[in-house]
């Protein structure tokens, strides 16, 4: 109650009236008026002048106002940095995720994360990019993982740089150590329908390659093993493809072709502490690799 009664005599008095006070902090009339000259009897002086249309200060209360205010947010500000303290070490952050990032990076980015935090923990959502974009705008993720260039409106930080490589059965003899579009240009193509919005469907529109498409899978191993089993070639992301046991020729394009994968989020300011240490921590200890 120490504080508390400088809170409830700040209400009052900016209310003007202990009726007023009452209904809102949720006391009785008669137990306002007991705090209020409780603090009156401790501070040795008489704050409030109480009338038919309600209160207004004393002169001395005129004075002691800034006093009491400072004390009252003061204790707010103590109150808020203790709640981001205990935010950091408990809650759960919410990620959103592509299929790559969820394999091969977010695992460790968690486990060596959780080892020194221990008791937050993660809700992880996985999609597309445009999936991501709405996410983040919506508020639904705390952060997600983006290919570069995303919307102007997140904050974002670069995590990966990685080839694209084309992929080919394991026994498809090809010239050369690296493809080109128009060497191949016949070859059957197992297409990722939503890899042509992107840096993928650009190149092909300039190298004037159109893919003569024969199958097409939303799931990357499907792609690969459709590819492995002799059924056409295709171009994923290399990240995507370690540690798998897909037997399969991989090859560079001519020219070179990278994905940027940054993680995003949309203000600082309205993610909660726990989110921001990720954050941070991923900043810290994974950012700007490059996988060759």
């Amino acid at each position: 109650m120490s504080i508390k009664k400088y809170e409830i005599f700040l209400k009052t008095v900016d209310l003007g009236s202990l009726t007023k006070a009452s209904q809102i902090l949720g006391y009785t009339q008669s137990a306002i008026s007991h705090i209020i000259a409780g603090l009156e009897d401790e501070l040795g002086i008489k704050l409030l002048i109480r009338g038919r249309t309600g209160v207004r200060l004393t002169e001395e209360g005129h004075h002691l106002m800034a006093a009491i205010r400072t004390i009252c947010q003061d204790n707010q500000e103590l109150l808020r940095q203790a709640s981001e303290l205990h935010g950091l070490e408990t809650g759960t952050i919410r990620i959103g995720t592509i299929l790559s990032v969820s394999i091969h990076l977010l695992p460790k980015m968690i486990r060596t994360f959780s080892e020194q935090h221990p008791n937050i923990d993660f809700e992880l959502l996985q999609g597309n990019y445009d999936d991501m974009e709405q996410w983040i705008s919506e508020g639904r993720i705390d952060c997600g993982f983006l290919r570069l260039p995303t919307n102007e409106a997140f904050d974002t930080t670069l995590i990966v740089r990685e080839k694209f490589l084309a992929i080919f059965p394991v026994d498809r003899e090809i010239e050369g150590d690296r493809f080109r579009f128009d060497d191949v240009k016949a070859e059957p193509y197992i297409l990722r329908p939503d890899t042509l919005d992107g840096d993928l469907g650009k190149v092909l529109k300039k190298a004037a390659y159109r893919p003569k498409i024969t199958y097409s899978a939303k799931d990357d191993y499907a792609v690969m093993a459709l590819v492995e089993q002799g059924l056409g070639m295709s171009i994923l992301p290399e990240l995507l493809m370690k540690g798998t046991t897909y037997q399969l020729k991989k090859m560079e394009l001519d020219p070179p072709l990278f994905r940027e994968i940054c993680l995003a989020y949309k203000n600082a300011q309205t993610l909660s502490p726990a989110a921001k240490q990720f954050i941070s921590y991923v900043k810290n200890n994974f950012a700007n690799q490059v996988e060759t």
